[in-house]
């Protein structure tokens, strides 16, 4: 692909993020910016709900947020066997997909195997930072502690939200405080996760059935130079058929390739049109066939307008679960100052002491920015080269 067909593709979300980077030189002033990239910008928007919630429902809240405290540790333990397992792909098997990668809405990154939407990107990152980040601040102010700002992050270009407990009394506090907070925020996620699978299950998914059928598959992007943009293929189009099958939803699309080999020719189209598409492969997946579309399932009714909302709805919701999920796992990593790493580090300091747990606390650090690291960018630079 090349750098003009990229800003062509892509103009929208550059512009976005070009839009995003101007307001923060422009009002650089009021921010506060931290290893030069991460931008903060305090106010006092939320206070008065945090310390509402948290001081009205207090007991209840430090009872339920030890149980964040569990689920923090199992957490760790599930995202560092994620982490293990990357290396060992990383080290023997090559074609396996990337274990981790960064998500930047609306900008495919090489080597991930996830495309996060831009608008559904942009919208369901903020909801879940600004669930996770309130949900510190709720446990804090149930267990007295003063919240001092909150306010709104740029890492880069990309948005969120940040909570700003008082730190110094934090400190102070027992250990079992200090856990319950750091914990709050990953919990919360995984509440959200399980909250949206809920509602999916018994609220949506009946509605959907009751009110719209599934009629095909359409694309919502073509990659420039891959098969099915040479073959014709447009986006916005219904196709349900493949090799004389029917397909009716993006499962269906996903199902239909199983035997189906690199370099061989399938059969895409509908009712009007039939097209030849020859498949290929990405460097870090050879054996898989790929031909360059993002995929959506088409439903009955879609055009009505209540309907399209509706679906937007749904899929924005979807992609709530995802982040929440990710953002949850991530921040649970025994990584300095994420939210596993500070709880790995009070309880190395509660085992080992104040000096020899930091000592300790700080060896896992490096030793896992560095294997992120290889997990992160070995991936992207197979897919370039």
């Amino acid at each position: 692909m090349s750098f003009l067909s990229i800003i062509i593709d892509y103009k929208f979300v550059i512009l976005f993020y070009l839009i995003i980077i101007f307001l923060i030189v422009r009002f650089k002033k009021k921010f506060e910016f931290q290893a030069k990239f991460i931008a903060l910008y305090r106010t006092k928007i939320g206070l008065k709900l945090i310390d509402k919630i948290g001081t009205r429902h207090s007991g209840f809240i430090k009872g339920f947020a030890r149980i964040g405290i569990v689920i923090g540790y199992l957490g760790m333990a599930l995202i560092m066997v994620f982490i293990i397992k990357g290396v060992y792909d990383l080290l023997f098997v090559p074609e396996a997909a990337a274990v981790i990668s960064p998500v930047i809405p609306g900008v495919p990154i090489p080597g991930s195997p996830i495309f996060v939407p831009f608008w559904y990107g942009i919208i369901s990152l903020f909801i879940v930072v600004l669930i996770h980040e309130f949900s510190h601040g709720i446990v804090a102010r149930a267990h007295g502690l003063k919240v001092l700002n909150t306010g709104i992050v740029f890492f880069g270009p990309l948005i969120g939200a940040f909570v700003e407990p008082d730190e110094k009394k934090l400190k102070k506090e027992k250990d079992v405080v200090k856990c319950n907070v750091f914990a709050a925020g990953p919990f919360s996620n995984v509440i959200t996760a399980v909250i949206i699978v809920l509602l999916m299950l018994f609220v949506f998914s009946p509605m959907i059935d009751k009110y719209v059928q599934p009629i095909g598959v359409s694309f919502t992007d073509l990659e420039s130079d891959m098969p099915a943009e040479q073959a014709g293929l447009e986006i916005g189009v219904v196709y349900n058929k493949i090799n004389n099958q029917t397909v009716e939803t993006v499962e269906d699309f996903i199902l239909a390739f199983d035997n189906v080999g690199v370099n061989e020719t399938v059969y895409i189209g509908n009712e009007q049109n039939t097209y030849p598409v020859v498949t290929t492969n990405r460097p870090e997946n050879p054996e898989w066939p790929v031909i360059g579309v993002f995929l959506k399932t088409m439903y009955t009714n879609e055009n009505n307008l209540l309907m399209k909302g509706f679906l937007w709805f749904i899929g924005l919701l979807w992609w709530i679960y995802v982040l929440s999920l990710g953002l949850g796992l991530a921040n649970l990593l025994p990584l300095g100052p994420v939210d596993g790493g500070r709880m790995i580090h009070v309880s190395l300091v509660r085992t080992f002491g104040e000096k020899k747990g930091t000592l300790i606390w700080t060896k896992i650090t490096i030793l896992l920015i560095i294997i992120l690291a290889f997990l992160l960018f070995i991936p992207i630079l197979k897919a370039i080269f």
